[in-house]
């Protein structure tokens, strides 16, 4: 009775109804119970307090929801990364790796008489490569370079340099700078100061002259081509300030200026030069264009990568 039912909706000899029959049930149950998809997150609530704390501290303020759902990708982009970097077990014959156990290892034992291959291998059985965050990381960043690697990117064409260069030219500048050469006087009186200031200027003096006037100086007594940042971080911002206000108000190459103040004291200064922002020429910029594409072309090709491994996992946010 069962061979003439089967025969008579399908052709052939029964063992074959069964095989197609069994596939077919089995292509149903794959397409209506699904193998559940690997589990993603959600991140560790220590490492995304740590990530508000820090930014917290650059920026004097707490996150905010937009921020705080970066920090949330960040890490489960990390995780991903880490993830599939230990089942790849590419923390295994990484030298950075090795030395880092082996630091870890001897740290622990400072007695221990295991060679360093011996300490590898009992770092490695004691889990060492899943619970050190300087592994973790070097294993997130040979993953990452591995996903920009196999995306196989083209480098930058001239063209493409040419054209993100008019894009980019109001962007591309190279800083003011300013030479100039002073001498340090210390904690001195405005009018004792002031009769310094008009004795090197009636004498005409150099620099070299007038430095025995002052006194010593850690830091130097001459800055040659100095942006105004790299000023501030080597005498303060309010030496930066009046300096920059000076040379603003038409001082001259050679010329000693009014005196200035620093955290340190006072000082005389004589002004040597001084170079204005300007636009850098193509040829001037060309190598920090072509940087900058490879680290957008980089960038892009990573966010592809991970976007479709991400697929492969239910991912969870909270």
């Amino acid at each position: 009775m069962r061979e003439f039912i089967t025969r008579r909706w399908l052709p052939g000899p029964v063992w074959l109804h069964f095989v197609v029959l069994g596939s077919v049930l089995f292509v149903l149950n794959k397409q209506l119970f699904p193998e559940p998809l690997p589990v993603l997150g959600p991140p560790k609530e220590v490492r995304l307090a740590a990530l508000e704390d820090n930014f917290a501290r650059m920026a004097g303020r707490l996150p905010n929801e937009e921020e705080q759902a970066r920090f949330v990708d960040l890490l489960l982009r990390e995780e991903l990364l880490f993830r599939i970097g230990v089942e790849r077990e590419l923390y295994l014959a990484d030298p950075a790796v090795e030395q880092r156990i082996i630091r870890n290892m001897r740290f622990v034992d400072p007695s221990t008489d295991l060679s360093d291959a011996a300490l590898v291998s009992r770092g490695l059985e004691l889990n060492m490569h899943l619970t050190d965050e300087v592994i973790r990381r070097r294993v997130v960043q040979v993953m990452e370079q591995l996903l920009v690697a196999a995306a196989n990117l083209p480098e930058p064409t001239e063209a493409e340099l040419r054209t993100a260069y008019e894009t980019r030219k109001a962007d591309l500048t190279s800083p003011a700078t300013v030479s100039f050469s002073h001498v340090f006087l210390g904690e001195r009186s405005e009018e004792d100061v002031q009769r310094l200031l008009d004795t090197v200027r009636s004498q005409g003096m150099s620099h070299a002259e007038a430095l025995p006037l002052g006194t010593a100086f850690l830091a130097g007594f001459e800055f040659t081509e100095l942006g105004w940042p790299a000023v501030a971080s080597r005498l303060g911002r309010e030496f930066s300030d009046a300096l920059k206000a000076q040379v603003a108000g038409g001082a001259q190459n050679g010329e000693w200026l009014a005196p200035i103040a620093s955290v340190f004291g006072q000082h005389l200064v004589m002004l040597r030069g001084f170079n204005p922002e300007r636009p850098l020429t193509f040829e001037e910029a060309r190598k920090a264009l072509l940087w900058e594409l490879k680290t957008e072309r980089d960038q892009g090709a990573l966010d592809t990568a991970l976007a479709q491994l991400m697929q492969g996992y239910e991912v969870r946010r909270s």
